[in-house]
């Protein structure tokens, strides 16, 4: 039987908050809920809903229409507001609501939980997913790791790390029409992946439970072999971020060998994906503690093109770039890139939590190692005023730089 300890557990996390201080981020059952952006500035969508629903301002919370049998039209805005079916002269902004769990919404064929908010900004639809947490985690871990076949504790140990990242996705929001896009999360609708039991019980069995550090949610990742060290997510993502330091890993740096990979690329394939005449010097920026490659400059004669290590993995390619532990090799007509491990080397370490799970460490044990000073409990309501939504890029120089805002 797979147990949770908690290091505290309900209470001791803004116990005292008063309700004023509480986010409207809950359904009508007190779940956290998440607003995803699933389309974005389309002509239009056709929504399905079958059984009862209600269409309301969402602005205002005012009724439009309800229904009880269902309603399926193209939506689409015009010049006095939004059409779907019915026209809703004045009003640019609806929400869709199922009655009951028996209702189902399709959006272009593809069903999702939750409400439907639809936004018309500009005569260009914008439709978002208003789901619950437990429900976007469960679409994003089956999405991600749909095919994988790890311990149970390993699982849970994930399902708690993306919900935490989830939290503090939405307290940093600083967008009034949605907290985070579908693609920025790998969300596909729980309807549109492969079902894993295994990820779905293990975010129904830690359900509402999270990491803090200093008292809040924080940014957390998870790579899949951290080939020794992991790196912290401020280090890698170059954001501004309060959260645990990177560690070292004594599993994954046994097996470091093991996981070695090479790649090579002309230097002609590679300053045309730059846009550089050719590629005369190559430059790496690394995390000082983990060695794990954040940037990378290449060089001509004249000028330089600076890239990301999510840059480098897009546009080479992820099958060629497979981690960001590498050292580079200019040989003659090619570049070498000789590297260890597999993703991004942030946060939980998926090949050593299995093996810490094989010989009976439970998903907190996992968590306390790849998060110190962190602290696991249980929460269901988001306060608001954690943060005052001053998340910064970094610049090279270690400065913060304000990331411009959501339009």
């Amino acid at each position: 039987m797979r147990t949770l300890l908690l290091s505290l557990f309900l209470f001791p996390l803004f116990a005292t908050q008063q309700d004023s201080d509480l986010m409207e981020v809950a359904d009508d059952k007190g779940n956290v809920t998440v607003k995803v952006l699933i389309r974005e500035n389309v002509d239009g969508a056709l929504i399905d809903v079958s059984g009862g629903y209600r269409v309301s301002n969402p602005e205002t919370g005012k009724v439009l229409s309800s229904g009880f049998q269902g309603k399926r039209y193209y939506l689409q805005a015009n010049s006095v507001g939004l059409k779907w079916g019915e026209g809703y002269p004045g009003i640019h902004q609806i929400k869709i609501t199922p009655k009951n769990e028996k209702t189902t919404i399709l959006v272009d064929g593809i069903q999702y939980k939750g409400s439907i908010v639809v936004y018309d900004i500009n005569s260009r639809i914008q439709i978002v997913n208003e789901a619950d947490v437990e429900d976007v985690v469960c679409s994003t871990l089956s999405s991600l790791l749909g095919n994988t076949n790890y311990e149970s504790a390993t699982y849970d140990a994930v399902a708690i790390a993306a919900r935490t990242n989830l939290y503090n996705t939405i307290l940093h929001s600083s967008n009034i029409y949605w907290n985070v896009t579908a693609s920025e999360i790998d969300y596909q609708s729980h309807a549109a992946v492969l079902s894993n039991p295994q990820i779905e019980k293990a975010v129904h069995s830690t359900k509402h439970l999270i990491l803090t550090y200093d008292e809040k949610p924080f940014a957390t990742s998870w790579t899949e072999h951290s080939a020794g060290k992991t790196a912290s997510f401020e280090s890698i993502y170059r954001k501004k971020s309060s959260g645990p330091r990177g560690v070292f890993v004594g599993y994954a740096q046994k097996m470091r060998e093991e996981s070695k990979w090479k790649s090579v690329l002309s230097l002609k394939e590679l300053a045309k994906l730059t846009g550089l005449e050719t590629i005369k010097t190559i430059d790496l920026f690394q995390d000082q503690t983990s060695k794990k490659v954040y940037a990378i400059r290449f060089t001509d004669d004249k000028t330089f093109t600076e890239w990301t290590i999510f840059d480098l993995r897009k546009k080479v390619g992820l099958a060629r770039i497979l981690s960001n532990d590498f050292t580079v090799h200019m040989i003659k007509d090619h570049i070498e890139f000789d590297g260890y491990g597999r993703g991004y080397g942030v946060g939980i370490c998926l090949f050593t939590a299995d093996q810490m799970a094989k010989i009976g460490d439970a998903a907190p044990q996992i968590l306390n190692h790849f998060f110190p000073e962190s602290t696991l409990i249980k929460l269901n309501t988001l306060p608001k005023s954690l943060f005052t939504n001053d998340t910064k890029e970094i610049k090279e120089d270690g400065t913060p730089e304000s990331t411009p805002k959501a339009s």
